[in-house]
């Protein structure tokens, strides 16, 4: 039975929060969810470092929620021996999940200021949750219960964030730009939490059939000398898109003060499509040949991706791990080189469309 350890610390020296009214309100609602008989709700108020290591240990739960302060890149608040603040930093937190990481499938860090320490624990867990900056604390108990109604009744944790955050609009709390959600290692997107042999944990293989109510991920792999072409084929997804098919991620995606090879690195990892576009530039990137095509290799055999090579522009692949591959559009015939290049773009989409939707059949 999946465990969420719910950890509340209010130091006396911190602003008070109505932590009690926002626990209440979680139970209530996995009690009432359809399926309240998959969850198991362990609380511990007044959390100390030392609490927290030993409900790890006690409680081992798939998901951890903490309610309280931040302070950005210096950490979280919890408690003394007296009561009083004490920061505890992301780095730390981090290595306490990664020991948990087989059994740890989400965090929520339901407090202000916590990106920072959601990006350090997304090194090792598949779901973190953070907030971008202060949060008040209405907002921040409609973004909690929104999420856990959606989990309750089986729903992603992607779904679950998204409704979490449409629960803070439609409350009028605001706010709902605030919380960030971080897809780490092992992040499945259609996962859901609800019984112990879920879809987080069980890696995509060739057979796998994910949720065909949650978009496939994209990752585009492309060299920014082909920028212009790059920029058609998205024009040409942009259906696949609206209509919740697919979720599309290229480097520019990446927001200002992040680490670039991270979030290609995580984007990478978490992609169920890896589109290649290519062309002489592209094959003569050194960063894309020895980073974004091996481990796009390293997936498609493994299973765990489908990776789609779509020929912009002639380029030599003869001996090289593309040359086995189906590539688009058809016949492998360059997309400059058709007629009308809509055409051909048409033809590509159409391809990847036939893939989404094997992807995501019935059994």
């Amino acid at each position: 039975m999946p465990k969420i350890l719910i950890l509340a610390a209010n130091p006396n020296d911190t602003t008070r929060l109505r932590l009690g009214e926002e626990v209440r309100d979680i139970r209530a609602g996995l009690e009432r969810s359809s399926h309240r008989d998959e969850f198991e709700l362990a609380e511990k108020w007044a959390v100390r470092p030392r609490d927290l290591q030993r409900a790890m240990l006690d409680e081992k739960p798939q998901i951890v929620h903490f309610s309280g302060h931040g302070e950005g890149e210096t950490g979280l608040y919890f408690e003394d021996n007296v009561g009083n603040a004490q920061l505890v930093t992301g780095e730390a937190l981090a290595g306490l999940f990664k020991l948990f990481k087989s059994k740890l499938k989400c965090v929520l860090l339901n407090g202000c200021y916590s990106q920072a320490q959601a990006e350090a624990i997304s090194e090792h867990i598949p779901h973190v949750i953070g907030m971008r900056d202060g949060v008040t604390d209405r907002a921040a108990i409609e973004f909690a219960v929104g999420f856990y109604d959606a989990l309750g009744n089986g729903e992603s944790v992607e779904f679950a964030f998204e409704l979490g955050k449409a629960a803070m609009a439609l409350s009028g709390a605001g706010d709902e730009d605030l919380p960030i959600l971080l897809q780490g290692k092992g992040a499945d997107h259609s996962n859901t939490v609800t019984t112990e042999t879920s879809h987080a944990d069980q890696p995509m293989t060739a057979s796998t059939k994910l949720d065909p109510h949650q978009p496939l991920h994209v990752f585009i792999s492309y060299s920014h000398k082909d920028e212009e072409l790059k920029e058609e084929l998205e024009v040409h997804l942009s259906t696949l898109k609206r209509q919740n098919k697919i979720k599309p991620w290229q480097d520019r995606s990446i927001e200002a003060g992040k680490k670039w090879d991270k979030e290609i690195k995580t984007a990478l990892e978490n992609a169920q499509i890896i589109l290649l576009l290519v062309t002489p530039r592209f094959m003569a990137s050194d960063y894309i040949n020895d980073i974004e095509l091996t481990h796009a290799m390293e997936r498609h055999e493994a299973g765990t991706a489908r990776v789609i090579p779509i020929i912009l522009k002639p380029s030599d692949v003869k001996g090289t791990s593309l040359s086995d591959l189906q590539a688009l559009p058809k016949d492998a015939k360059p997309v400059t080189r058709w007629d009308d290049q809509d055409e051909a773009f048409l033809d590509v989409v159409n391809g990847i469309r036939r893939v989404v939707d094997s992807l995501t059949a019935n059994p």
